[in-house]
């Protein structure tokens, strides 16, 4: 098969590994593929399947420079076997698809948008927050911290910003996965219900 790979066309088997793609096009392994789908890319990792065209963007190498090595692009690989994950050509912004909200809300999921370009220094969303699709309610209520009037447009569509406000971070320990589990504690509760209840730190049982 024939593939582009960072505006270059190689040949690959039909089913192949991004590892095997990076040897072939001569890439540090620091460097995320995501196929590209038009408007967006989805990262891939691990044992794929290519068609005859198939376009991928290549990522910054995460194994030089100011990034803590491949922290970033193993997370990312990581969560995308979990998530229905997208990223911007200069993967600075991810795109969750159909993240699952708890019960109250108008709606099952929602696509979630956050910035990771200080990752792993600074917390995902620390200077732009998270976006959410837009007409997101929790029992019948807008929420506080959810701004329709404050958006930004990507992927083709317009999303809400959702303020997180400060978030405590350890950039050691936590990850991307806490990252996400400390959204879902605020989406849990997102009126503040719960006010006055003894707070648990997951990270130290």
């Amino acid at each position: 098969m024939t593939i582009t790979v960072g505006g270059r066309k190689v040949k690959v088997p039909e089913t192949t590994s991004t590892g095997e793609i990076r040897t072939i096009v001569g890439l540090e392994r620091g460097h995320i593929l995501a196929r590209s789908t038009g408007s967006a890319n989805q990262i891939v990792h691990g044992e794929i399947k290519v068609r005859e065209g198939d376009a991928f963007v290549v990522g910054r190498s995460f194994t030089k420079g100011s990034m803590d090595d491949s922290r970033l692009t193993k997370e990312l690989e990581r969560l995308s076997s979990f998530f229905d994950l997208e990223v911007d050509r200069t993967l600075n912004w991810v795109l969750i698809r159909g993240y699952g909200l708890p019960e109250g809300y108008n709606r099952n999921s929602t696509d979630i948008l956050f910035n990771v370009s200080g990752f792993p220094y600074l917390p995902p969303a620390s200077i732009f927050g998270v976006y959410m699709e837009t007409g997101l309610e929790y029992k019948n209520q807008r929420l506080p911290n959810y701004y329709e009037a404050l958006t930004r447009n990507m992927f083709g569509r317009t999303w809400a910003w959702f303020c997180t406000g400060h978030m405590s971070w350890n950039s050691t320990k936590d990850d991307l996965l806490t990252f996400l589990v400390t959204l879902d504690l605020m989406l849990a509760d997102p009126l503040n219900e719960s006010a006055g209840e003894t707070h648990i730190d997951i990270r130290n049982p």
